[in-house]
């Protein structure tokens, strides 16, 4: 066999070995599973001494720095397993791989099942969170040969009573440089006796949904002696909801939880005894049918420097619909630039319940307004962002993380915003125009690193302090004047219940309500990437 470098053999060996092809991170290859043909990925390098293929092991020799000459023996492990395929047992192993792409660095820990069913399923969810992150950061552009971006995924298997299947997925998303890592989990359950991937309900009789609630209520007050009650608008992330306890991770002994720690502004693990789910699990996931084992756990990491493909799916169709509704709502109303009018700004969403509530008010008096979000928020509530579009109302920048930019390097503001823009690009097919930094914190780096307008404001309701609906009136309703910018939050049900009174009040009054964007144009103020906007007289 030609001489090969050793970064290229592992390559080769990991598209001959695994169901992972060296083209792309998680797809899946079912064609011939023990094939070891060996195509035409190979580069040279003058490190590697020696490759030898056996019938079922592959000897690499190679020279270290020292020219010390080292021999590893890699056994075809996943053959072993896939022999197994037929018979009553699931077996699983774990291997790593590091990929570099550019800037981009992937750093994967994934499963080898003797399942190629099950194979599929985990590496295409692999697969879409790689991709998610090439294209949130598609037009990243590196000012640096240091400035990297690195993507991390550790994976975790449960197994339940032989019958389900846990997959969690611990991604973390970070510059090279950055000190706090953006982390976030995802979770997948399978039927292993029916070969197919599940939901919570499934699994769950109802009721399970209060039992986390308890859970996450006494996280929060061990944590930070904060007592949480269903009326605790700071946390709707933890009422006893299906939706909002979609991803849980379950082993024989406990089960992993997952809610968002506002302290901590990220999401959390909290785990409890498997006993206390017991009683809420299905009776035929209870009983034990197979037997389900861990090989001895090989590690082996291979860097490799071929292209991660993405395929990314645009539909026009849909966009131009969504855009038509936009047009045919915005265009029952006429501003007449003449009339008092101002822009209510609603930061720190969408949140399903009480954003929804809003445009309720909203449409009922057409009305817009100007929502600024946040990245977690726009996956879980696309829906909402989708009919805030449709009725007219600006969707603005909150940045990713709400972390407070003046702290940040250039390349951390710039991708605070891109993150937010390439989701909102995927949700609505549009990216945000405008920015709010969070806290209002604002600085001459930060001017000159957006290219986008910053929306500030001139009137504070300190909803996110009071939460009383009474008090939020009092800061807008025979206050505001024309031109104004008005914060609100629409996390609160108090701001929504204000809302029911502030929107047909202050119209009965005179006022316009319309989007920041339509409140600086009709007023005559040019809008200029950079410049920062409190309201319609001062910059």
């Amino acid at each position: 066999m030609k001489r090969v470098k050793f970064l290229t053999f592992i390559i080769i060996t990991f598209s001959i070995i695994f169901i992972i092809p060296v083209t792309s991170i998680g797809d899946v290859n079912n064609n011939d599973t023990k094939s070891k043909t060996v195509e035409a990925y190979i580069n040279l390098d003058t490190n590697t001494d020696k490759v030898i293929e056996q019938n079922d092991t592959i000897d690499i020799e190679y020279k270290n720095e020292n020219s010390e000459k080292i021999v590893i023996e890699q056994k075809n492990i996943r053959d072993d397993l896939i022999k197994n395929n037929n018979i009553n047992s699931l077996e699983y192993d774990f291997k790593n791989i590091e990929k570099y792409e550019d800037y981009l660095i992937y750093k994967i820990t994934y499963p080898i099942f003797n399942n190629n069913s099950i194979n599929e399923k985990v590496y295409n969810h692999i697969k879409l969170l790689a991709e998610n992150f090439k294209t949130e950061f598609s037009s990243y552009e590196p000012i640096s040969i240091e400035d990297k971006l690195i993507f991390k995924l550790d994976t975790d298997i449960g197994v339940f009573k032989d019958n389900i299947l846990s997959v969690k997925f611990t991604i973390e998303r970070n510059y090279n440089t950055y000190p706090n890592p953006i982390k976030f989990y995802e979770t997948y359950i399978i039927d292993i006796k029916e070969n197919k991937e599940i939901n919570v309900e499934d699994v769950l009789n109802k009721g399970y949904e209060d039992l986390f609630y308890i859970v996450s209520k006494e996280y929060f007050f061990n944590t930070y002696g904060i007592n949480i009650t269903k009326q605790s608008e700071n946390y709707n992330d933890i009422k006893p909801d299906k939706n909002i306890y979609k991803k849980i991770f379950i082993k024989d002994d406990i089960v992993e939880i997952f809610i968002y720690d506002y302290k901590k502004q990220e999401e959390t693990l909290i785990k409890m005894p498997i006993d206390k789910l017991i009683p809420y699990v299905k009776k035929e996931y209870i009983e034990t049918t197979q037997t389900t084992t861990e090989t001895t756990t090989i590690i082996e990491t291979t860097t490799e420097t071929t292209t991660i493909v993405t395929e990314q799916t645009i539909t026009e169709t849909t966009t131009n619909i969504d855009q038509g509704i936009q047009n045919s709502n915005s265009n029952k109303r006429k501003i007449d630039k003449n009339k008092p009018m101002i822009a209510l700004t609603f930061d720190d969403g969408p949140n399903n319940a009480t954003t929804n509530r809003i445009l309720d008010i909203l449409e009922q008096n057409n009305s817009v307004a100007t929502f600024f979000v946040v990245s977690r928020r726009i996956e879980k509530d696309t829906e909402t962002l989708k009919r805030m579009d449709s009725l007219g109302c600006q969707i603005g920048n909150h940045t990713a993380n709400h972390k407070d930019l003046t702290k940040l390097s250039n390349e951390q503001i710039k991708s605070e915003v891109d993150i937010v823009n390439h989701k909102l690009e995927k949700a609505i097919g549009k990216q945000a125009s405008m920015v709010r930094v969070p806290y209002g914190a604002i600085n001459q780096t930060i001017k000159d690193t957006l290219s986008y307008p910053i929306i500030m404001w001139n009137v504070d309701t300190k909803d996110w302090q009071s939460k009383n609906a009474k008090s939020i009136e009092q800061q807008v309703l025979g206050k505001v004047k024309d031109g104004d910018i008005i914060l609100m939050h629409d996390l609160y049900n108090t701001t929504a219940d204000a809302c029911e009174v502030i929107i047909p009040k202050l119209i009965e009054q005179g006022f316009q309500l319309v989007t920041v964007e339509e409140l600086l144009e009709h007023k005559g103020v040019e809008i200029k990437n950079g410049n920062t906007y409190f309201n319609v007289s001062t910059k």
